[in-house]
């Protein structure tokens, strides 16, 4: 067990977007915990998805991460739609879902930051 803690470790002191996305992960579980709540189970499925999404665009050439790191936006996005409907449904109190929106956030400007950090090379090359 302590091999797989350094190998997370060791990716999130290169990629802190990973410590930012298990700390929306732990968010998540703030939705109730009823036992048939269907959208805390998908909000945390949702939230492992973009969380291995950046595990794989780690490991890619340029154009290969960009494509994935779009595919993360879009599950952000849908997370989000999830917390909206948490909230409206009355299954998150309005401290954590402010909180979780925070994260969500957070998590999109690092992703757009990397986003916009591949772009100039590709300029550069294309002119």
């Amino acid at each position: 067990m302590q091999k797989q803690k350094d190998i997370f470790e060791n990716f999130s002191e290169k990629f802190p977007i990973l410590n930012k996305t298990y700390d929306l992960y732990k968010d998540t579980s703030e939705i109730s915990k009823n036992e048939e709540n269907t959208l805390r189970k998908s909000s945390e499925i949702t939230v492992l998805e973009i969380l291995e999404l950046i595990v794989i665009a780690t490991r890619q050439g340029r154009e290969e991460k960009r494509q994935t790191l779009k595919q993360a936006l879009r599950k952000l996005d849908t997370l989000k739609v999830f917390i909206d409907m948490a909230g409206q449904l009355k299954l998150l109190n309005e401290k954590n879902q402010s909180q979780i929106k925070e994260s969500v956030d957070s998590v999109g400007k690092m992703l757009g930051g990397w986003m916009k950090a591949l772009k100039p090379a590709e300029t550069a090359s294309a002119a």
